[in-house]
């Protein structure tokens, strides 16, 4: 059975993503760019797709025959950081007519397979294949899949992952990416382990059609900054004003805390509501990750970091922490108040994550900016317990 390719044009009208995407530019709340417009043309064909699909699924013919519909090949938009890739996924996942779909950021869902793998080891089922039937139950639930940010950096994730998706995406469900990193790039500075990654990264891609969205200029940036929340360089002064900034909004009321992930807890320094306080060595100096920072950011939806330091080539490690801390607090719109080395673009200019730091410079530019503020506890993906957990 071929698949659909969304190359070739689909027959009807549009399903309404392009349609929204123009009503944007109308309202003047993006700008008119060409790479963008393809790739809501590729979105906007990807819809139809999924529409007819469910169609079909729907109609008498397919209930008497019990056929399995063409397959649909997903999306993977890829491009330099601020390029409006977000902007277009999240269009596309409100706007096509899925009951059956969720959007969530790639981080959360790792976090979520992992939690879902070990709560059936520890109940102690006997599982043949536990990657498999979580693969069933993946897609049960779900007709489409969009994540945000994909990037795998860990060896035995990636095979996890990857095979999990592959079996995700061979039973029906449809995968929409967005990432700074192209397929055939993802684990390129794990050079020992290319030859064992290669099977399961074609046979993703085999499912994916690329997209790259070369757009001009990063849309992040040439904001209006808010001096307040980024404070550089170090200082007694910075770091004096930072504090009576977080007394202020704490009414003085703060003390120290912490917040539950599964059986650990990480503590936090000082803390009041949902305002917390941190180092930047409690947050990235110690051994936490992805998990640690979605639960704080579940827990607080504002941040004072103090003592950001420049990152040196060596500190890779520190710097890999921040960047997926920047992600989480970027992605749970978290209000962000900092004192630092230097600008942001300045932090960490060299070394094994410096370009995956792009992206963080990008999102703090941002989250700088007088505009960003916290949105209506919108958290539901990081909040929600996991589906595959239930």
């Amino acid at each position: 059975m071929s698949e659909l390719n969304l190359a070739e044009a689909i027959p009807g009208t549009s399903s309404g993503v392009f349609r929204a995407y123009q009503r944007l530019i109308v309202q003047g709340q993006i700008e008119a760019d060409p790479a963008q417009r393809r790739a809501a043309e590729a979105l906007d064909k990807l819809a139809q797709a999924l529409q007819t699909r469910h169609e079909s699924r729907d109609g008498l013919f397919s209930r008497l025959s019990r056929r399995r519909p063409a397959p649909i090949r997903g999306l993977y938009l890829v491009g330099e950081v601020g390029r409006g890739k977000t902007m277009l996924m999240d269009l596309f996942c409100r706007e096509v007519a899925v009951s059956k779909k969720r959007r969530i950021h790639f981080h959360v869902f790792m976090q979520e397979v992992l939690r879902a793998l070990h709560k059936g080891q520890t109940l102690g089922q006997r599982r043949e294949d536990p990657v498999r039937e979580l693969a069933q139950k993946v897609h049960e639930q779900n007709d489409l899949l969009c994540f945000d940010e994909f990037q795998i950096n860990d060896m035995s994730d990636a095979v996890l992952v990857l095979r999990l998706l592959d079996m995700i995406m061979e039973l029906g469900t449809v995968v929409v990416a967005t990432s700074n990193t192209a397929p055939a790039d993802l684990m390129k500075n794990q050079v020992q382990n290319r030859s064992t990654m290669r099977p399961y990264l074609e046979a993703f891609s085999a499912h994916m059609t690329v997209l790259t969205l070369q757009s001009a200029r990063d849309y992040r940036r040439g904001r209006e900054l808010d001096s307040e929340r980024w404070l550089a360089p170090l200082s007694e002064e910075n770091s004096a004003h930072l504090r009576q900034r977080f007394e202020v909004l704490t009414e003085g009321k703060a003390e120290p805390g912490f917040v539950m992930i599964g059986s650990r807890r990480v503590v936090v320094p000082s803390c009041s509501r949902n305002i917390a306080w941190f180092s930047f060595e409690d947050l990235c100096g110690a051994a936490l990750g992805p998990a640690d920072y979605l639960a704080i950011a579940a827990r607080f939806s504002t941040l004072f970091v103090d003592d950001i330091p420049a990152l040196v080539p060596d500190q890779f490690d520190k710097a890999r922490r921040f960047i997926n801390l920047i992600d989480v607090l970027y992605e749970n719109h978290t209000i962000l108040f900092a004192t630092a080395a230097s600008q942001p673009e300045t932090l960490y200019q060299s070394g094994e994550n410096a370009k995956a730091f792009e992206r963080t410079v990008s999102r703090l530019e941002e989250m700088r900016s007088s505009g960003w503020r916290e949105t209506e506890w919108g958290r539901e993906s990081e909040r929600s317990l996991s589906r595959m957990n239930s």
